[in-house]
């Protein structure tokens, strides 16, 4: 018999498969833009999570996340439609950063992302499509 106890790693990515990921929203958060061009996001956390084995979260409690302008904009293009190569070239494009530079932000704001459970990163789809063509 034999016990896995660590779970399976995802497969490493070049970095070319990694640009062309699709990143979505996993959770329904209620986004309120601010004058400064950020937004605060609202996320309502489950029900009966346990956040120890001594602490049970409410009904009703939310976490909230604020987000600059840079921010917002990753945020809003996680759609499962945008790629993340597309991100990067839209942030580059707009705030006129070179595209390592929107490169290594806009990387470091989706892994974020991810920690926190907000967004998933469907590798599948990115990788299948090349082995379709």
């Amino acid at each position: 018999m034999s016990v896995m106890l660590f779970p399976k790693r995802p497969p490493r990515l070049t970095k070319q498969e990694a640009l062309r990921v699709k990143p979505m929203r996993l959770v329904k958060a209620t986004l309120t833009r601010k004058d400064d061009g950020g937004a605060s996001l609202k996320v309502p956390l489950p029900p009966g999570r346990r956040v120890a084995w001594f602490f049970k979260i409410p009904d009703g409690m939310i976490k909230t996340f604020e987000l600059d302008a840079l921010g917002l904009l990753v945020w809003e293009s996680c759609d499962g439609k945008t790629t993340v190569q597309q991100v990067i070239r839209k942030l580059a494009k707009r705030y006129q950063f070179s595209l390592r530079e929107a490169e290594v932000s806009t990387l470091s704001f989706l892994t974020t992302l991810v920690k926190k459970g907000l967004i998933g990163m469907p590798v599948r789809d990115s990788k299948s499509k090349e082995e379709e063509s």
